[in-house]
């Protein structure tokens, strides 16, 4: 049988985690997720205002530590709340 596939769900991004993006808008973490075309690890994550508080978005585990380019300089994707 093939060696099933592991999640590597980072301390930082166990649900129930908040999150502020640079942006500024707020999100709550609800799980992970394996992304099937790579088999990384993704993180299942919910926006905490507006209109859209019933989708689920989802990226790589990776990228909610990457740093982007702002009239700032470069600040963290995504920052604990």
């Amino acid at each position: 049988m093939p060696q099933q596939p592991e999640l590597d769900v980072p301390a930082h991004l166990m649900p129930g985690v908040r999150l502020r993006h640079y942006k500024g808008g707020l999100y709550r973490v609800e799980g992970a997720c394996l992304i099937e075309a790579t088999l990384e690890t993704g993180i299942l994550y919910r926006p905490e205002q507006g209109n859209a508080i019933h989708l689920l978005w989802m990226r790589p585990a990776t990228a909610f530590d990457e740093l982007v380019d702002t009239d700032r300089g470069q600040v963290p994707r995504f920052s604990p709340v």
